[in-house]
């Protein structure tokens, strides 16, 4: 008797032991599906928003500095969106209509994943999303006086990166480290911070353009590498390789021989022969 009791007990512990491992395979089995539904989404939210930014990148060069009216920019807020700006200098919101000084600041990345990865930081480290970025156009008179394009981005090594482009009516002359490479194409290095730790610290290769620059200048100029954002980008010289090149070879180089192979910008030697 005492047997068949035991015998009983150890069947109904066998059940209830089969009962609670499945339940843990199934709650094992949702958080894994959950899982890899959002990492899903936030992949595909990335893809679209580096569409969004190498279209808007296009749209842009399409301005002509001092000719283009505010219509034409017009479109193009309409057509990305934009979000409020405001400085300390009397330029106002392009989006208020008023044309005579006015500025549009169009946000590069998906507004609801920058909220996710705001949320949980550890998605735009795994998933290698860990970049946004600003376009601008600024209006004066009613016509376009300047744009610019930059991103930002944290590289494989860890360190913060930024690149971008843009055209004004003149070269910037107040920049502190600047490549002139000729009277309407210029590369300048701007110093980057995003905080006080180390990691938040870094450099970004601005190009410059005049309206007379060629269409040579503008080429290597806009020559951006977005598709490494997908999977997470290195240096500088892989995200925007002519204006890079154009910038070590005529500065750079100077940087590298007194401050170190840090400020070569390339996680590979230069190639210079091109």
């Amino acid at each position: 008797m005492l047997r068949l009791v035991a015998n009983h007990s150890q069947m109904v512990s066998n059940r209830v032991m089969r009962k609670f491992l499945l339940m843990m395979v199934a709650v094992v089995l949702a958080v894994g599906l959950v899982g890899a539904t959002g990492a899903a989404y936030i992949l595909h939210q990335n893809s679209q928003a580096i569409a969004r930014a190498k279209m808007l990148a296009s749209d842009l060069q399409k301005l002509t500095v001092g000719e283009s009216d505010y219509k034409a920019a017009q479109v193009i807020a309409t057509k990305y969106g934009t979000v409020p700006y405001r400085n300390d200098w009397g330029t106002t919101d392009c989006a208020d209509g008023y044309f005579e000084r006015c500025a549009y600041m169009i946000p590069l990345h998906n507004p609801s994943l920058n909220r996710l990865t705001s949320r949980y930081p550890l998605l735009s480290h795994l998933l290698h999303s860990e970049w946004g970025g600003t376009a601008f156009i600024g209006i004066a008179n009613g016509t376009v006086a300047e744009y610019s394009f930059w991103i930002t981005y944290r590289a494989s090594s860890g360190q913060l990166r930024g690149f971008g482009a843009e055209e004004t009516s003149s070269l910037p002359s107040d920049r502190a480290v600047q490549a002139r490479i000729s009277d309407t194409y210029s590369v300048e290095r701007n110093d980057m911070r995003n905080g006080d730790a180390p990691r938040d610290l870094g450099f970004q290769l601005e190009a410059s353009l005049s309206p007379s620059a060629n269409a040579t200048e503008r080429r290597r100029a806009w020559n951006l590498n977005f598709a490494c954002l997908t999977r997470g980008c290195d240096d500088i010289c892989e995200v925007m390789p002519d204006a890079w090149r154009d910038f070590y070879l005529v500065r750079g180089h100077f940087d590298v021989e007194k401050y170190g192979a840090a400020y070569t910008f390339c996680g590979r030697p230069p190639d210079i022969s091109k």
